[in-house]
């Protein structure tokens, strides 16, 4: 174990982005269990990688954002309130972030759209690691449940970011994004360069012994 690495989990207010952190860490949530309204929370896990050793990350659970009342971005340019875009340090420091949405809540998903948006537009040019998380909260419409998810699916897919449906309510369903998210933040290193840098001086030791002669 290295590093801490820095994700910030952001998304509109509701969706469940706190419930999510506590069932991941401390598997105490369940349906009679009370949130209220976070303005800023930090947790701080060790959560596996898909190599089975963990490592540490600290996850900044942020406030949830009000939604566009326009739907999705319609212009790059749009104006957001202060209370629909993510606040400016969390962009400055964050390795990775975790999107949430409701599957129960088409305007959920449009908040992430205008959030991959801003982010993209001020992570001064360093990579950064994003996935997309749709929550089952409750009791779901079976066509909104569909349309919402199948939007979800496609958006991602053009955005080039993984996209996984769970249950807050399910810790195992919270597993394998929260695995993948730690995995791309600490890839395995890679163990032939030093082999191929030492096989190269060789040769050129060679050719210049050649030159000489």
């Amino acid at each position: 174990m290295g590093k801490t690495s820095k994700v910030v989990v952001c998304g509109m207010k509701g969706v469940g982005k706190t419930a999510i952190l506590e069932q991941l860490i401390y598997g105490n949530v369940n349906l009679k269990s009370c949130f209220y309204p976070t303005i800023e929370d930090i947790y701080v896990a060790n959560i596996e990688t898909d190599r089975g050793p963990k490592e540490r990350v600290c996850f900044y659970d942020t406030a949830g954002l009000e939604p566009p009342l326009t739907g999705p971005p319609q212009s790059p340019t749009m104006q957001l309130t202060a209370n629909q875009v993510l606040q400016r340090h969390y962009l400055g420091f964050s390795e990775g972030f975790v999107m949430v949405y409701d599957t129960a809540r088409p305007e959920s998903l449009d908040v992430l759209m205008y959030l991959k948006k801003d982010i993209d537009r001020n992570k001064d040019k360093k990579e950064v690691v994003i996935l997309v998380i749709g929550n089952r909260t409750g009791p779901d419409d079976p066509n909104s449940l569909e349309n919402t998810c199948s939007k979800a699916s496609n958006w991602c897919a053009r955005e080039k970011v993984r996209h996984f449906e769970v249950n807050a309510m399910d810790r195992p369903s919270l597993y394998e994004p929260f695995i993948f998210m730690t995995s791309k933040l600490n890839p395995v290193q890679n163990k032939t360069t030093f082999p191929q840098l030492s096989t190269l001086s060789k040769l050129t030791q060679k050719n210049n012994k050649s030159e000489a002669m």
